[in-house]
């Protein structure tokens, strides 16, 4: 088991990128392991340095060796994916706003949708001397301060900001998942066609599977920092009308019923799955 899966950084963000970043992620399991981990969605895309060995992802059963070290980690919806590592696991995560994939790469949320990216292959800029940068850091934080400026570069060629849809992945946000896709459209001031179409095309995900992804996310959220509440009540708490709405929501994006996932063998999964910034 890997403990230290995705452990929250505590790092001042540049300014430049405070609307393009959520936060900083390390994993490192500190010695060789043979794991198959599930992944789920957490609402965010993650700019991932594989500092160890590399992984492989499984998606659907079929398996994706990852080439590169330098690694965009899309949406997920509606896949089965496992993670495998047979080495040392280390990997440095800048956690991205939901806009910033589409922003600073020009290319749509659904291009990363369940798939790792090799940043090579998404970007015009040259990342040879980024990648030989990262490799001689000889510090964690050292590593953080080199992505902050390639993504510094890459914020100068943005494309940008759609406010309307800012302001609404605001409010989703804000109210942690519970709003009504009738709200979001009415304060976009745009149609309801035109809405969903541009949401999926920047985020990947539909607005109402993404605020799903959040509600829940909140839920994990607080789990961590309660003292043994029960998973369903901080379910109610978030929003959920009652335990069967939850139970239901539940499978639908973990695959597992609330108590077989919180007693299972991957329930520290749920520390990666919180809200980032709530």
């Amino acid at each position: 088991m890997i403990r230290d899966f995705a452990k929250k950084v505590n790092c001042k963000i540049p300014d430049a990128l405070k609307d393009l970043v959520v936060g900083v992620i390390i994993g490192h399991s500190g010695k060789a392991v043979d794991e198959v981990i599930p992944m789920y969605a957490s609402g965010y895309a993650v700019l991932i340095n594989i500092f160890e060995d590399k992984p492989s992802l499984i998606i659907d059963g079929k398996k994706q060796e990852i080439k590169s070290r330098l690694i965009i980690a899309g949406q997920i919806c509606d896949k089965i994916i496992f993670f495998q590592i047979n080495g040392i696991f280390g990997q440095l995560g800048i956690v991205l706003h939901p806009t910033a994939p589409y922003y600073l790469f020009h290319k749509s949320g659904v291009a990363f949708l369940n798939t790792w990216s090799s940043l090579e292959e998404n970007t015009p800029f040259n990342t040879r001397d980024f990648s030989n940068n990262l490799q001689t850091a000889h510090s964690r934080d050292g590593r953080i301060q080199i992505m902050f400026n390639f993504l510094i570069e890459l914020e100068k060629h943005r494309i940008p900001k759609i406010h309307w849809l800012d302001e609404s992945l605001e409010l989703i946000l804000k109210s942690n998942g519970r709003i009504s896709q009738r709200e979001l459209i009415i304060k976009s001031a745009v149609s309801a066609r035109h809405y969903r179409r541009i949401f999926k095309k920047v985020i990947g995900v539909s607005p109402k599977y993404y605020c799903k992804i959040i509600q829940l996310a909140t839920v994990f959220e607080l789990l961590k920092n309660s003292e043994k509440q029960k998973l369903h009540h901080l379910a109610l708490d978030c929003g959920y009308y009652d335990q069967s709405h939850f139970i239901r929501d539940f499978q639908k994006l973990i695959g597992r019923s609330p108590g077989d996932f919180m007693n299972g063998k991957f329930s520290y999964l749920s520390t990666y799955m919180g809200r980032r910034g709530i």
